[in-house]
């Protein structure tokens, strides 16, 4: 366990994650961990990032970037204000809104705090919302993108589990619904309380115009979300697919792609891809070595050492899931922990697609909440407002977050419903 160890120091002294895990193998095999030879280490890298599944991954983080390039992002924008712009709280539940669509495109909830965002807080702020509201609303709405499919994390959780993917999005709808829900439920009770403006009811034709105009843009989640639940592609070649249909409406329909932009995003998204091909690469590695230490064994000895009461177990994987999403990059803590979780998971009887479901819900909580939270980062820099202030304005939100997180925890139908309608037996 001393390297594993040695691993939660690089951590807490502020080595990269990636560099960490590679390290911690370099060091177990160096130091008689293992009878294995050094050549061993490239290896078993390489072996982590050779998955055809794993294409899904850079493919959906692209999709993000050419969205908010194109103009689908500012079309989806006036879609949501054409049909909930009017009720008490007006950009707030736009804001909402579009964040839900979005989801249905990208699936990444940074990609949605910088497009999306940068469209609904200037909007707010210029209607006269305070700008703490505006970063609060933006910043709690853009962790549905990871829950509703298509999602990046719920694609990492599927091949190191080596579940469904196409089940753990179809577990993500429901939630990702009840999520907006709540959410625009909080906006309208801030937006009463406050007297936050609201937008005239629109008149059928402008609802009309607004929704014909965003046709192609709203297209995009049901080509893939139907193209996958019909079995007509895979989630991977799903990515491929929204990769280019954004390219075509973004450079035939709504002409913001020309070369120039083209060649930022795709460079934008190299950086990202190199990223997520070394936590994918080094995190193979670190998973060996998390099998030779036998780290799920001694994990679950421990937790069935304090209790046995399956609800008590459950409890204590959530604090953990909370606690790591405040410290650790979401695909990072999904390369950890998954197999050290899994194997309780089945212990106790929970099925793996809503503790999938649950497991990505707890982490985007993460990206709310201090000291790493992503998304207020973001969207407080976009507002230009002070990291604290930012922090203070999402609170409300976490009543709600948390609401849904004990529910799809107590109810599984929540998350295996969907699932098990479209999949029967199979599933």
């Amino acid at each position: 366990m001393a390297v594993i160890l040695g691993f939660l120091a690089m951590i807490l002294l502020g080595v990269p994650v990636g560099y960490a895990m590679v390290l911690a193998g370099f060091f177990y095999v160096t130091l008689g961990g293992a009878t294995v030879a050094l050549t061993f280490i490239p290896s078993a890298m390489v072996s982590g990032i050779s998955s055809y599944t794993m294409l899904a991954i850079p493919f959906f983080m692209l999709v993000g970037e050419i969205m908010n390039g194109s103009g689908i992002t500012r079309k989806i924008f006036q879609f949501a204000s054409a049909w909930v712009g009017h009720i008490t709280g007006g950009l707030g539940h736009v804001n909402v809104l579009s964040s839900m669509i979005f989801a249905g495109m990208s699936g990444a909830a940074v990609a949605d705090c910088a497009g999306l965002g940068a469209i609904e807080i200037k909007a707010m702020t210029d209607e006269g919302f305070d700008p703490d509201f505006s970063v609060g609303v933006t910043a709690a709405s853009s962790i549905i993108g990871p829950i509703i499919p298509p999602s990046s994390p719920m694609v990492m959780f599927g091949i190191v589990a080596g579940i469904s993917i196409g089940s753990l999005f179809m577990g993500g709808i429901s939630v990702g619904i009840i999520m907006g829900l709540l959410m625009m439920a909080t906006v309208y009770v801030i937006a009463k309380k406050r007297n936050y403006p609201k937008h005239p009811k629109f008149s059928r034709k402008e609802k009309w115009v607004a929704t014909k105009e965003a046709v192609p843009a709203i297209l995009g989640p049901i080509i893939l979300i139907g193209g996958i639940f019909s079995g007509f592609f895979t989630p991977t070649e799903a990515a491929a697919v929204a990769v280019m249909y954004s390219l075509l409406v973004g450079v035939l329909v709504y002409k913001h792609l020309n070369l120039k932009t083209i060649y930022h995003v795709l460079e934008v998204g190299v950086e990202n891809l190199g990223m997520v091909m070394l936590l994918m690469a080094s995190g193979k590695l670190f998973a060996w070595v998390l099998g030779m230490e036998k780290a799920a064994e001694v994990a679950a000895t421990f937790i069935f050492s304090l209790t046995s009461n399956k609800y008590i177990i459950i409890i204590l994987l959530n604090l953990i899931l909370l606690f790591m999403g405040m410290f650790m990059e979401t695909n990072a803590s999904i390369l950890i922990l998954t197999p050290i979780m899994l194997p309780i998971v089945n212990s106790i009887g929970m099925h793996p697609v809503q503790f999938g479901v649950i497991f990505i819900f707890a982490l985007m909580i993460g990206l709310l909440t201090p000291p790493m939270a992503m998304c207020l980062f973001v969207t407080s820099k976009l507002a230009g407002i002070s990291f604290q202030r930012a922090f203070k304005a999402v609170k409300p939100y976490y009543i709600g977050l948390i609401v849904v997180l004990i529910l799809i925890n107590v109810f599984p139908a929540i998350t295996l419903t969907i699932p098990k309608l479209i999949l029967g037996t199979a599933f």
